[in-house]
């Protein structure tokens, strides 16, 4: 029997907006973030959802309760599945980073498997934390439907592992936007099937507009 594993990257946030490092920083949806999730709430309505994982950050938590709506389900919490700390760039964009880092930004968009932020996780750090997470929670939950709420940079990697792809590739693939679903299948043998990456069709354009924004690679308009 396979497993669903259903995992949604959390809705908006104001720093998501101004092209931050959020990282570590436990802020909450905001309005558009809050719409987004349950745009997200309405795609999954019909699916049969056993349980529910978390990161314990405030934004994945609140996407998690929203998409649960009316199910009597608890919103676990798996600190494996929190998002990469940026440990001395938090709270900074592109151009502060560059101004205090010269030249780190060009590494993070050109190398990450290099990058080394102080006081932060690497890529690869991440990588194997949140692929850790996703097994032990699926090995707990054979043949049901998993519902995980987490954050971009986590899920990118962990979907970049099940197509063997390299750290070094993170900004080749599709950037996932807030609230987007990326679903996977899990044979009974550990095969493991991509069936959506960053589906989002759900939510209006309007909604869907800056979502996939990425601190360091893109930046707020003046």
């Amino acid at each position: 029997m396979k497993t669903k594993v259903i995992m949604v990257r959390h809705g908006e946030t104001e720093w998501n907006v101004l092209c931050k490092f959020l990282g570590s920083v436990d802020l909450p949806l905001n309005e558009k973030g809050r719409r987004q999730a349950g745009y997200a709430k309405e795609a999954l309505k019909e699916e049969p959802i056993d349980v529910i994982y978390s990161s314990p950050m405030k934004r994945a938590y609140e996407t998690g309760e929203i998409i649960r709506g009316d199910r009597a389900l608890p919103v676990r919490t798996d600190d494996g599945l929190r998002e990469i700390c940026c440990g001395a760039w938090e709270g900074l964009d592109g151009n502060e980073v560059e101004e205090k880092y010269p030249g780190q930004i060009a590494l993070w968009g050109s190398r990450p498997e290099e990058i080394r932020i102080e006081g932060g996780d690497t890529f690869q750090e991440v990588s194997e934390r949140i692929t850790d997470a996703f097994w032990r929670i699926v090995n707990e939950n054979r043949g049901k439907t998993i519902l995980i709420t987490s954050h971009m940079i986590c899920l990118t990697l962990l979907m970049m592992r099940f197509e063997e792809r390299a750290v070094n590739e993170l900004w080749e693939v599709k950037p996932i936007g807030n609230a987007a679903l990326n679903i996977v299948e899990v044979s009974e043998d550990d095969k493991v099937e991509i069936t959506a990456w960053s589906d989002d069709s759900f939510v209006p354009e309007e909604d869907r507009k800056g979502s996939a924004l990425v601190a360091g690679r893109n930046y707020a308009e003046e």
